[in-house]
């Protein structure tokens, strides 16, 4: 019985056995050349630092003695300060003095009228006649326009209400609601005029002589009485 055969590879070592061989021999220079270099610089470095410390120059001091030295400038050859412009106080303005003049050149004492004045004469028409001046009687004030805004201190308050009056017509129909009416209250407190502003076309008629009866404080403007507009709901209701 023939002993098994082995391969060669099988003893050998793993990696390339040229390089194996080599291997220590080139660590060993590379260590010894890195060696000496470092050896070549560090003895440079000694023989340039001896170098230079041999060939540097001295430089002597310069004394100057004391007696040699010049006494310094005095101040008052110094440049002098600018002057600063100061500005001449003016003196304040004196009061005026007042100059007399003739009597002819002094203007005519003239009289403001008062506020009754003015008042008693406000809407009337003047009419000049030389130095003369003739009052027309005052007009009667006019009443305001529907819309138009009265300044009042107190509106118009209500003193006598009358009751509208039910129109058959309307109760048959089964009509109510509000009616708004705007009446036109005087400086006596009755009703001048009277105009539908939200209408219910059965019960409008009724509304406004229900209306038209109402009496009023009159309003107020400046403790005065003024004619105004006022909105007065007229109220109509089957139940």
């Amino acid at each position: 019985m023939s002993e098994p055969k082995v391969a060669l590879y099988e003893f050998m070592p793993y990696g390339a056995p040229e390089l194996l061989e080599v291997a220590k021999k080139y660590l060993t220079r590379a260590l010894t050349l890195a060696t000496g270099a470092l050896v070549l610089v560090f003895v440079a470095l000694l023989g340039l630092n001896y170098y230079l410390s041999q060939h540097q120059e001295e430089v002597a001091p310069i004394v100057v003695p004391y007696r040699e030295l010049q006494a310094p400038p005095p101040l008052t050859d110094a440049a002098p300060p600018p002057q600063v412009q100061v500005a001449t106080q003016v003196a304040p303005p004196a009061a005026a003095i007042p100059v007399p003049v003739p009597d002819a050149e002094a203007p005519q004492e003239q009289t403001i009228a008062s506020q009754e004045e003015l008042s008693a004469v406000q809407g009337s028409s003047t009419v000049g006649d030389g130095d003369n001046i003739v009052v027309a009687p005052p007009q009667e004030d006019a009443l305001p326009g529907f819309g138009e805004y009265v300044y009042t201190d107190e509106l118009p308050e209500k003193i006598t209400h009358v009751q509208p009056v039910y129109p058959d017509i309307a109760r048959e129909a089964g009509v109510d609601g509000t009616v708004m009416v705007q009446a036109l209250v005087g400086k006596d407190g009755r009703v001048k005029d009277v105009r539908v502003v939200k209408s219910i076309p059965m019960l409008d008629a009724a509304a406004i002589q229900a209306v038209k009866g109402w009496v009023f404080k009159p309003a107020l403007s400046n403790n005065k009485p003024v004619a105004v507009w006022v909105g007065c709901p007229v109220k109509f209701s089957l139940h």
